[in-house]
């Protein structure tokens, strides 16, 4: 089923339905990859070997925020100019996440990250992490950070890569018992603001990322450029 989930002093459970239930509180849904995780030149360094298979030269930091778009064949779709095949997006797939998970050590918590996970326990809410990262490398990143005891869950993907996030998000809190309605995702794309509309959960954008500002602005929703304002702003959303 994805994820799993840990004990938390503020999540009182109830035996059965296993419906979490803290009166007034609010429940943040932590993006991982451009959001916790400051990883962004890695993701760029992978993509360029993976388009180097095809004769692309380089892209850089604008050129990445221009195209990216999940679901991520689209992102490709877009720099190739058009639809890519199937035996294409398997190599540029399979290349990516070998490049990216060779170099990922290199990648640090954004600046704020720490300071931004105290503030959301000492305002008494629980906190989980959802990623489109396979479930696996996820937890043992987030232990080797030392974050482990900070989620009440953790959930990355146990299946094929480069999907939506929505039905990932709805099961999530579902294995949480997690209302949507308290519920605010915290994340650096639009594609975070579409699951979190989905599902009935509200969000505050991350200006950090893979996005362009403009691109952020035209979804509408908070936008912060810490995650320390995130946070703050999460109370307001």
């Amino acid at each position: 089923m994805g994820g799993r989930h840990t004990n938390h002093p503020d999540v009182v459970g109830r035996r059965g339905s296993a419906i979490i239930s803290v009166v007034g509180a609010l429940h943040i849904v932590w993006d991982w990859n451009g959001t916790l995780l400051d990883d962004l030149h890695v993701v760029i360094e992978a993509a360029n070997v993976s388009l180097a298979r095809f004769g692309f030269g380089p892209i850089d930091e604008e050129d990445y925020r221009d195209h990216f778009t999940r679901p991520v064949r689209a992102f490709y779709d877009s720099l190739f100019g058009r639809p890519i095949l199937d035996e294409e997006w398997e190599v540029l797939n399979d290349t990516f996440h070998h490049e990216y998970y060779a170099r990922v050590g290199r990648a640090s918590l954004t600046g704020d990250a720490h300071r931004a996970l105290e503030v959301v326990e000492g305002r008494g809410w629980a906190q989980s992490l959802l990623s489109m990262s396979p479930q696996e490398w996820l937890e043992h990143v987030v232990a080797r950070f030392g974050l482990g005891t900070r989620f009440t869950g953790i959930r990355g993907l146990t299946g094929p890569t480069g999907g939506l996030k929505a039905e990932h998000l709805e099961e999530h809190l579902g294995e949480l018992g997690v209302e949507p309605e308290r519920t605010v995702v915290i994340g650096d794309t639009p594609d975070d603001a579409s699951a979190a509309g989905q599902v009935g959960a509200r969000v505050v954008l991350y200006h950090g990322g893979s996005h362009h500002l403009p691109t952020l602005e035209e979804v509408g929703a908070p936008i912060a450029h810490t995650l320390v304002e995130a946070v703050e702003l999460a109370a307001e959303a």
